[in-house]
């Protein structure tokens, strides 16, 4: 079948021609015969204008599902004149009739909006509801799942940055519990000694808590009920109860072989060891046509989503950048983890880059907050370096650094994904370490059920990070590490990055001069 040119997709003006790659993309999404079709498209490959344009020709209600809401933004500031609708979880807007709170207080303090087109989540709803193009987030789709407003009449979905998907069913099953919701409010203790580290004694906790938790629900509920203007507090009290009762819920049907409980500073916390059993409930939700597709989609996502090799199309396309304008260079320096207290020869590599390129900015990947401090201690371009503070949204940081002058060095372990450097914003970077998760007990569990479930998220990491600053054909972005680990975890772990990312790839003793400054 001959694909229509962008225009007669549908697409709007500023898509005037297709990009290699795009219009097989666009064939595999339509006439796969199979459910679930999974693409990996390289940075560049343009996989938006491909499945919007597949959407539009398929001629059913589509939801683009992302993650996060930046994506949402962009996606509806390219396509939302061609009748993309975008809907968002009700947090996420003003209520019209009570200052201060959001559409998820106004619900439940009897807002005289709610349900009409003067709510402004109403009416997201309800776009949603009657369009044929909708894009929404993880979060959202996870919680609304099928019968949520807005959210049951789609026919097919497409998980944009689908190497997201596992970790976005871990998410919306896992459990946090904390000492004021269950010992404060409900008056409630927790399980003590051993009993803390069996699942089972959980399951039977539960029972009295939860029961516990629907009556206070249905106390602040009958306290709202039926006053005009409802104490704020009031209503913030009851959607906590509310959703601590669901979160109550999960537990209570959990399996205990097939969860992990970890104590936190503020509680507890419960996790599936796997998500597979649970992809279709919470993700693909009976769905007819699923489309995943990712820079870094491997084979092996879709296994860890539970789908047999026989359930699903995979293709893989090369990436249409130069090599050159992109390079990945691993330069031998030394084991970087836990054990080595002495990390100067790492920052003395960091400083020979940063040396060399003092005409353009650059940002270096550091994992951690620990290496984000050892690094602006340790290097002689300290007084060139930016950070973000610890526990706030890089937001801010990021905005300065692009209106930052050329030799500034961006140090932060907050911008390994979902933030992008164009052209000058970032010209080189530097990647402390392999960036494998810190121990836990749920890593733990799942690396004993899939022994290549920690190099699987590393890699993940990995290519993406080193996709953050190469953004175009014309764009271009050095790339460095230094850690030895390369050595046996690249030859052992190839098979999880993208083959694209392998042409990227070098090793090289002596530092490459840089390229020329755009």
């Amino acid at each position: 079948m001959s694909i229509p040119s962008p225009r007669e997709a549908g697409l709007p003006e500023k898509f005037d021609s297709w990009r290699p790659n795009q219009e097989a993309m666009i064939e595999k999404m339509l006439h796969s015969d199979k459910r679930i079709v999974a693409i990996c498209a390289p940075t560049g490959s343009g996989k938006s204008p491909a499945y919007i344009a597949a959407a539009l020709l398929s001629k059913v209600p589509t939801c683009i599902v992302t993650n996060s809401r930046g994506l949402q933004d962009q996606l509806m500031a390219d396509f939302g004149a061609i009748g993309l609708t975008d809907i968002r979880g009700r947090r996420n807007y003003d209520c019209g009739s009570r200052p201060g709170c959001t559409c998820e207080e106004g619900y439940a303090s009897n807002c005289s909006f709610k349900g009409s087109i003067a709510c402004p989540s109403s009416q997201a709803e309800m776009r949603a509801a009657t369009s044929m193009l909708v894009v929404t987030n993880y979060a959202k789709w996870t919680a609304a799942k099928k019968y949520g407003q807005g959210m049951a009449h789609f026919q097919q979905v497409i998980f944009d940055e689908g190497h997201e998907c596992v970790d976005a069913v871990a998410s919306a099953l896992q459990v946090e519990l904390n000492h004021k919701e269950i010992e404060e409010t409900l008056g409630m203790d927790f399980p003590v000694g051993g009993d803390t580290l069996d699942f089972q004694s959980w399951k039977n906790w539960v029972i009295p808590v939860r029961i516990k938790a629907m009556a206070e629900m249905t106390m602040a509920q009958s306290r709202i009920a039926g006053v005009p203007n409802p104490r704020i507090s009031w209503c913030k009290h009851y959607t906590h109860m509310r959703n601590l009762a669901k979160r109550l819920a999960v537990l209570s049907v959990a399996r205990p072989s097939d969860w992990v409980v970890e104590e936190t500073p503020k509680g507890f916390k419960f996790d599936p060891i796997s998500v597979a059993r649970y992809s279709e409930s919470t993700l693909f939700l009976g769905i007819p046509k699923v489309i995943i597709i990712s820079a870094t989609l491997r084979p092996k996502t879709m296994y860890m989503l539970g789908q047999t090799a026989d359930k699903f199309d995979f293709i893989e396309f090369d990436s249409t950048f130069d090599h050159s304008r992109c390079p990945i260079y691993w330069i031998p320096t030394m084991r970087v983890d836990s054990r080595q207290s002495d990390l100067r020869p790492l920052w003395a590599r960091h400083d020979q880059i940063a040396s060399a390129r003092q005409d353009r900015k650059g940002i270096v990947q550091t994992v951690s907050f620990t290496r984000r401090d050892e690094v602006c201690a340790h290097s002689r371009f300290h007084d060139r370096m930016m950070i973000n503070p610890q526990g706030e949204a890089p937001t801010e940081a990021i905005d300065e650094f692009r209106m930052s002058a050329p030799g500034t060095i961006l140090v932060s372990p907050s911008v390994a994904s979902g933030y992008n450097f164009p052209m000058s914003d970032c010209e080189w970077q530097f990647l402390c370490k392999i960036p494998f998760s810190p121990p836990s007990k749920i890593l733990k569990a799942r690396e004993e059920v899939d022994k290549e479930y920690r190099a699987y998220e590393a890699m993940q990491k990995m290519v993406q990070i080193f996709g953050r600053g190469m953004r175009s054909k014309v764009d271009q972005c050095e790339n460095f590490i230094g850690d030895d680990h390369l050595e046996w975890f690249l030859p052992k772990f190839r098979h999880l990055a993208p083959k694209s990312f392998h042409g990227f790839f070098k090793k090289v003793e002596v530092l490459p001069r840089p390229l020329k400054r755009l």
